[in-house]
Formats: structure tokens, C-alpha cells, sequence
């Protein structure tokens, strides 16, 4: 076996077996509709409940005061390595489901509105003319 054959199988080998592997915030990885919906209280749920119960999320801050927090949980190997060669051959085209959740809170840390979403990734097809 030459020395890139060897390297290949080697990318393949670690591609494979991390596969089953997990990145992001595993705190929402289970986390469904009645369950966000006795956590996620419109109106009442404030900033420090969130953090208790999911941690601190990813913060974008806008001028006039409010707030969006983000959370992202995704099985499988991180996008990141969908742009590595040889494995981004095989990760690119696995479908790993993804779960997201962005919560809007107002200039005085109280939650208005939060979207919780499983996202399974549909990858193009080709279409014949």
C-alpha cells in the first residue's frame, strides 16, 4: 500500500468512527415542543431561568437593547470538516439531523419568542434535462 493509499485509509477510518460523534450544546439534544413550552414561558421566562436550565447560549446584541440567544446541537462530525479532503467526501454526504433553538429576549431580559426546530439537511439532486 503506497503512502497516500495508507493516509486515505487512515482519513476514512477516523471519518468512520467518528461518526457517531455529537458537537454543540447536548442540553437541547432531547429537549421537544412540551418540554420548551413548560420551559420557555412567553412573557415570564427571564434570561437568568434560560441560563439555569440550558447554560448560556450564543449572544447577538442589538442596538435597541433585545437579545437573541442560540443554541445548536447536531449528531455527527461538526460542518467544519465537510471541507477537509477525502473526508468531507464522506461527511458532506451523510445526513446528521440538527437541532436548533433561538430565543428572543427584550432590553429588559424577559423572553418574547423562541423557535425550536429539527433540521435534517436535504442534500441537492442533480436534475436531468
Amino acid at each position: 500500500m503506497t503512502r497516500d493509499a495508507r493516509r486515505l485509509a487512515s482519513a476514512l477510518a477516523c471519518a468512520g468512527l467518528a461518526a457517531c460523534a455529537t458537537t454543540g450544546d447536548e442540553r437541547i439534544a432531547h429537549l421537544d415542543d412540551a418540554r420548551a413550552q413548560s420551559l420557555l414561558v412567553t412573557g415570564r421566562t427571564t434570561e437568568a431561568d434560560v441560563r439555569v436550565a440550558l447554560g448560556q447560549g450564543s449572544v447577538v446584541r442589538f442596538p435597541s437593547g433585545w437579545e437573541t440567544w442560540h443554541y445548536e446541537y447536531r449528531a455527527g462530525l461538526s460542518k467544519g470538516w465537510d471541507d477537509v479532503p477525502f473526508i468531507g467526501l464522506v461527511t458532506s454526504r451523510s445526513e446528521r439531523p440538527t437541532k436548533e433553538l433561538v430565543l428572543l429576549f427584550d432590553p429588559e431580559g424577559t423572553l418574547r419568542r423562541y423557535s425550536l426546530q429539527d433540521v435534517t439537511p436535504e442534500h441537492p439532486v442533480a436534475k436531468s434535462r
